[in-house]
C-alpha cells in the first residue's frame, strides 16, 4: 500500500510490471486486473498515490478495474495531517539522511527549546 508505511510519506513506488515473477494470476480476475496501474507500476486496492499534485486513491470501479478516484474530504484532511506528523517525526530523528540517536535528539530539542526562550525574554 502507497501511504504512510512507506519511508517516502507522499507515496510508495509500487511493483514494477517489467518483472517477469510478477504475480499476475492474483490480480487478474476473467480478463479484469483488480488494482491500479501507474507509471507502468502496480498499485493494489487502497493505496495512496499523488497525482496531479492530490492524493488519490486505488479503487475497484463498476468495471471490475482499477482506477485512481479523489479521497474525500475527510480522508484528505486525515492524510494532509498523517504527512505533517510524519516529516515532523523525521526532523526529529535525522539530520539530513543520516539517522540521529535518541541522546543526539534530546540535545536538539534542548537547544531549540533554549534558543526560543531566548526569543521570547528579547
Amino acid at each position: 500500500m502507497a501511504f504512510a508505511t512507506a519511508s517516502n510519506p507522499i507515496a510508495e513506488e509500487g511493483i514494477a510490471l517489467n518483472n517477469s515473477s510478477f504475480p499476475w494470476q492474483l490480480v487478474i480476475d476473467r480478463g479484469k486486473i483488480l488494482d491500479c496501474i501507474y507509471d507502468n507500476k502496480f498499485f493494489s486496492l487502497g493505496a495512496i498515490l499523488v497525482l496531479e499534485s492530490l492524493p488519490r486513491r486505488c479503487e475497484l470501479a463498476s468495471d471490475r478495474n482499477g482506477r485512481w478516484e479523489l479521497l474525500p474530504e475527510t480522508e484528505l484532511l486525515a492524510w494532509q495531517e498523517n504527512v505533517k506528523q510524519q516529516a515532523m517525526q523525521r526532523e526529529a530523528t535525522y539530520i539530513g539522511k543520516d539517522p540521529i540517536t535518541e541522546e543526539e535528539a534530546r540535545l536538539i530539542r534542548y537547544v531549540r527549546r533554549v534558543k526560543a526562550q531566548a526569543e521570547k525574554e528579547n
